[in-house]
């Protein structure tokens, strides 16, 4: 609707117009009329007059005085013009049918939320006013909506796995133009003048910033009056996204889209995903580690449940190199470090005091280096909360290395095919692949060391006679082993597990 601001506002752009005096500038205007003597006024119309009425004591503030010469004594907003009052008069009409035609259009993009119930129709409608393409994109740069006009355009965009993404070239430019900084940070559309002229907008959910509109200029030049329909389409997709539950409002955060998109397998290109993580400033090492910590939010609004934004921070501060998301009423870390040891005692120990004094508990999952199966070491990590649960383990912290043969146990009880399995080659203990690891690189035996010693029932004599070897070139291996691997071969869990894994190995084989 029009206001007596947004009206005054236009009539001083006109020239030779100047505009003074007092006037209530959140007044509503249905309709404006000449004044005249005896005439009741109504509060939503706007009265033109040339001279001031003396039937009128008090002060109307939705009257203007049409005056060649403005006066400091009429408390009445006054337009000091040269211009007669039909003139005038012309000029406030043509604002109001402008205006109308904007909450026609306006009105239409929001009743587009109950006629189609649907992002991309919306977006349609919307795009005939524009006469240009619309593009809709999560904070990680994933396009979520196109209008049939951005349907086409391939330029900047890669494919994978159906998804449709920006290039992280592109994203670069964004962040080096301040043009990501600016979408945050402001609460309504902007121009973006660059290599190419666009229009931004952030789309927010309770002040949380979950997606954003990019309108290219390509068909026709953009006017100030596509600003105020943008800002109009933020509102619907931000109603409609909450209806649909397209976003991820759990935790706010901009990186758990990243995380959402490993969990769910949307990308399978590792070269596009390290390049994707290089946006929130995570480093892709080479050990990566799962958590999930069950718990259960208080309020669906994010920006409401303290309880839950504490617990996240200070998770993140405990381990570091971390992103974080909520998924499945549970707080997901994904951690990276180059060491072996991704979580060092020290770490463990303030990890549990932490669980301990929230009264939460945490599964872990097997140290892994592929980030492409992440999703596979999610679901080591739920399952080692479900089977120490089964087991009536206490304690906060369970790691799925000491669960892997009662999780093949449960599988071959349970009868429902529609449980969630975990690919068998991610069962394989991290050491094993690391002295896997290490062979190809030295070309060494050590494998087939460990192997014929576990299979000789870790007789030296017995598998150095197997092997061909001296018992001196055996022992040199045993101990190379436990000093790679930081372990002792003489703890029996450990080669209870190793020999579970080189089992698997050879079956897989």
């Amino acid at each position: 609707m029009a206001t007596l601001k947004t009206l005054l506002n236009f009539l001083k752009n006109k020239p030779n117009i100047k505009i003074l005096g007092t006037h209530n500038t959140n007044t509503i205007i249905d309709e404006v009329l000449f004044l005249e003597d005896n005439m009741e006024i109504s509060p939503n119309t706007l009265y033109l007059t040339t001279k001031l009425p003396k039937s009128l004591l008090i002060n109307k503030q939705n009257i203007l005085i049409i005056v060649n010469k403005a006066s400091e004594n009429i408390p009445f907003g006054q337009i000091e013009t040269k211009n007669n009052i039909e003139e005038v008069y012309r000029l406030v009409c043509e604002f109001m049918f402008i205006e109308y035609k904007l909450y026609v259009k306006k009105l239409n993009i929001y009743n587009s939320l109950s006629a189609y119930n649907d992002i991309n129709k919306t977006l349609n409608i919307c795009e005939t006013y524009l006469n240009n393409p619309i593009f809709i994109l999560d904070t990680s740069y994933r396009i979520i909506g196109r209008s049939n006009l951005a349907n086409p355009i391939t330029s900047s965009i890669k494919i994978y796995n159906d998804q449709a993404y920006l290039l992280v070239d592109t994203v670069n430019i964004m962040k080096k133009d301040k043009c990501i900084d600016n979408i945050y940070s402001s609460s309504t559309s902007f121009f973006h003048f660059s290599d190419k002229n666009l229009i931004f907008c952030g789309i927010r959910v309770n002040n949380i910033t979950v997606a954003y509109i990019c309108i290219l200029q390509e068909n026709r030049e953009f006017i100030e009056e596509d600003l105020e329909l943008t800002n109009t389409l933020a509102q619907t997709l931000s109603i409609q996204m909450q209806k649909d539950n397209l976003f991820i409002n759990s935790s706010g955060l901009e990186e758990e889209y990243y995380l959402m998109d490993l969990l769910k397998n949307s990308i399978n290109n590792l070269s596009y995903i390290k390049e994707r993580l290089k946006n929130i400033y995570f480093k892709l090492n080479k050990n990566i580690l799962l958590i999930v910590i069950p718990f259960r939010q208080t309020y669906q609004d994010y920006r409401h449940n303290f309880g839950l934004k504490q617990l996240i921070i200070t998770t993140k501060n405990i381990f570091g190199n971390c992103i974080s998301a909520y998924h499945e009423d549970s707080i997901i870390l994904l951690i990276s470090k180059e060491d072996d040891a991704v979580f060092s005692e020290n770490t463990k120990t303030r990890f549990t005091d932490f669980l301990n004094l929230n009264n939460l508990k945490a599964g872990i999952s097997l140290i892994f280096q592929n980030i492409l199966e992440t999703k596979e070491f999610y679901k080591q990590a739920t399952y080692a909360l479900k089977l120490a649960k089964h087991l009536n383990i206490k304690g906060f912290l369970f790691c799925f290395k000491d669960y892997v043969e009662y999780y093949l146990f449960y599988i071959l009880q349970i009868t429902d095919n529609n449980i969630e399995k975990i690919e068998l080659c991610t069962l394989i203990d991290p050491l094993i692949n690391k002295l896997i690891d290490i062979d190809k690189s030295n070309n060494s035996v050590l494998l087939q060391t460990l192997v014929i010693y576990l299979e000789s029932n870790r007789n030296a004599k017995l598998t150095s006679e197997k092997l061909n070897i001296h018992s001196s070139t055996f022992f040199y291996r045993y101990h190379k082993i436990e000093e790679l691997l930081k372990i002792s071969l003489s703890n029996s869990d450990i080669l209870f597990k190793f020999e579970l894994s080189l089992k698997i190995l050879r079956y897989q084989k």
